[in-house]
């Protein structure tokens, strides 16, 4: 699923950002440009407005002294004035130029103007005459000049922004255009690639379907396929499922039944041998006493009863794994229960040569239980350690408490477990007694597990088997 996201996510980013880089190249080509003609347009306007302030001085100056008004020394400090501003509004060489003839025409001026013969001379009205020609020729004409050519810069500036402009207008429709067709063909890709994604999905959903029958059907997918051809594949593939589901649920009913008939073949088979060997040393004995007409003996019927009471505890280990006693919970001191069943097998243990040795805590270990079942699955776990210890060993039973639960070990010396029945220990008729039936440890798991603890077992490193019995000190549902 990410490698279909990143071929699909991966075009979308690259185009984006190709559009994005172009988007913002344009616009701050424009905008460079912009800003330059402005610039430029700014200067002109700026040289054409001091250019008309000093045709405007000139001309007040020239009707002035047409009228006879020689006091104009004021107009000549504002026209050297007007002269500074387009000085230095002048940047372009023939602006520079026609400066230069402005200063020039204009001293030139104020030379001939400084030497005016007094008034009363008769030659001063035709000097003064002279003088005003002068700057109307040789001073105001420059300066026309001047403010025709910004004028003429600014016409050119106009033109240059009404192209830069019309780029601008162009160059975003190339941009929105050029975005419109990407996006098209992106989603034309995009389409045929998720055509091809859901072709191979009805090709895997169609091989999924065809691997939950017997006869997987011949898979040929020629269209492209589209969303409700998926839709129908998969509610098919969801048919399947469901009756491949019911008929695994109908087999496991019928297997469960087949174990179930095993199960009681093989306690049957198991009751026929447990009750037929005993019976048949009875028979034995009775008919021999038939036969020789001389009764049983005291030894004779001994080993009768002993066979009888054989047959009597197999037939209640049968009962009990099918009808197991009702619990009956009430506070008990787990200790005592210990000590109690090492008691119990001290005795045998002696004539094995087993040593008991039992590791309590100090205080009393209370939990909420049946002590006679408790007492039964010590007592069970105890004598498969004997069993497994015939020629001595030592026998350990330790319990202690801790976050609410009781755990207590059994432990021995013996030869271990075979790996061969640890798997199968806790299963009904799993033995390697010769004479066992498989019920002990069942009977101690049904138990353990009714007073809602665990048990378990393992080999331990240096030889020997040990059974682990976990159980809660209070049972969340005491009845």
């Amino acid at each position: 699923m990410s490698a279909v996201r990143l071929g699909y996510l991966g075009p979308v980013v690259l185009i984006a950002l190709c559009l994005v880089t172009l988007c913002t190249f344009t616009a701050v080509s424009l905008f460079h440009q912009q800003a330059a003609v402005n610039r430029v347009l700014r200067e002109n306007i700026d040289s054409r407005r001091a250019a008309v302030e000093l045709e405007e001085c000139l001309a007040d100056l020239v009707a002035l002294e047409d009228a006879r008004v020689e006091a104009v020394a004021v107009l000549h400090e504002r026209v050297r004035k007007h002269l500074g501003d387009t000085r230095a509004a002048a940047d372009q060489p023939e602006e520079q130029a026609l400066q230069a003839r402005l200063d020039a025409a204009f001293a030139d001026y104020l030379g001939r103007w400084a030497g005016l013969p007094p008034p009363t001379d008769p030659g001063h009205e035709a000097a003064r005459r002279a003088a005003t020609r002068f700057l109307d020729a040789e001073v105001l004409g420059p300066c026309r000049a001047f403010e025709e050519y910004n004028t003429g810069r600014i016409e050119a500036s106009a033109g240059h922004h009404e192209r830069v402009l019309r780029q601008l207008a162009w160059g975003m429709a190339g941009v929105g255009a050029l975005g419109g067709v990407a996006g098209v063909v992106l989603g034309w890709g995009v389409a045929r690639g998720l055509a091809r994604s859901i072709r191979r999905l009805r090709v895997q959903v169609r091989a999924a379907a065809g691997k939950l029958g017997p006869d997987p059907p011949e898979i040929v997918l020629t269209e492209e396929g589209d969303f409700h051809d998926l839709h129908a594949e998969v509610d098919r593939l969801t048919d399947r499922i469901e009756e491949t589901v019911a008929a695994l649920q109908q087999r496991e009913h019928e297997v469960l039944r087949a174990e179930q008939l095993a199960a009681v073949g093989q306690l049957a088979a198991g009751v026929g041998h447990e009750v037929r060997n005993p019976l048949t040393s009875v028979k034995l004995l009775v008919q021999a006493g038939l036969e020789d007409g001389a009764g049983l003996t005291p030894d004779d019927l001994r080993l009768i009863e002993s066979e009888v009471r054989r047959v009597e505890r197999s037939l209640g280990t049968f009962l009990q794994f099918a009808r197991p006693p009702k619990a009956e919970r009430r506070p008990t001191d787990l200790g005592e229960v210990v000590r109690g069943v090492a008691e119990l097998l001290r005795g045998r243990a002696e004539k094995q040569r087993v040593a008991v040795r039992v590791g309590l805590p100090p205080g009393p270990l209370t939990l909420t239980a049946d002590p006679d079942q408790l007492r039964q699955v010590l007592v069970n776990l105890g004598l498969n350690a004997l069993d497994a210890m015939p020629a001595g060993g030592t026998l350990s039973v330790t319990a202690r408490e801790g976050h609410g639960r009781v755990a207590v070990e059994v432990a021995d010396t013996g030869p271990g477990l075979a790996k061969a029945i640890l798997p199968r220990l806790f299963e009904p008729f799993a033995s390697t007694k010769e004479t066992g039936l498989g019920l002990g440890l069942v009977i101690s798991k049904r138990v353990v597990e009714d007073h809602g603890g665990t048990i378990a077992a393992a080999n331990r490193p240096g030889g020997g088997a040990t059974f682990f019995v976990t159980l809660p000190t209070t049972m969340r549902d005491e009845r």
